[in-house]
């Protein structure tokens, strides 16, 4: 427990930082390098067959609290509100470019341990 509360924290803050130093692309690079992390820590965890614990803090904590989508929601209702932007264009590439890194990183870790 105590893993997982320490993976969400780093996860946590790491995020926060980067959003606060690239506040317009922050959130964008975050969720890709989260997803891409994500993909990579599951070929490893089930690979190297990881004790469960530490899966979870790595995938579900660290992974999971390096990922925002509650941030990209309000993004999106804020162009929406603004007129300044498409909210469906902001998800769609926030979502296609997670999807793309989470499988980025599969085939990354896939390769690392051919």
């Amino acid at each position: 427990m105590i893993i997982f509360i320490i993976a969400a924290m780093i996860g946590a803050v790491a995020r926060y930082l980067v959003d606060l130093y690239l506040p317009k692309h922050g959130i964008l690079l975050i969720n890709i390098l989260g997803s891409c992390a994500a993909g990579s820590l599951l070929v490893f965890t089930v690979v190297f067959q990881f004790d469960e614990h530490i899966a979870k803090a790595l995938v579900g904590g660290f992974a999971g609290s390096l990922t925002t989508y509650s941030t990209v929601a309000v993004v999106a209702a804020q162009h929406h509100h603004n007129g300044t932007g498409s909210a469906w264009k902001t998800w769609s590439v926030q979502v296609g470019a997670s999807v793309a890194a989470c499988l980025s990183g599969i085939g990354i870790a896939l390769l690392l341990i051919a």
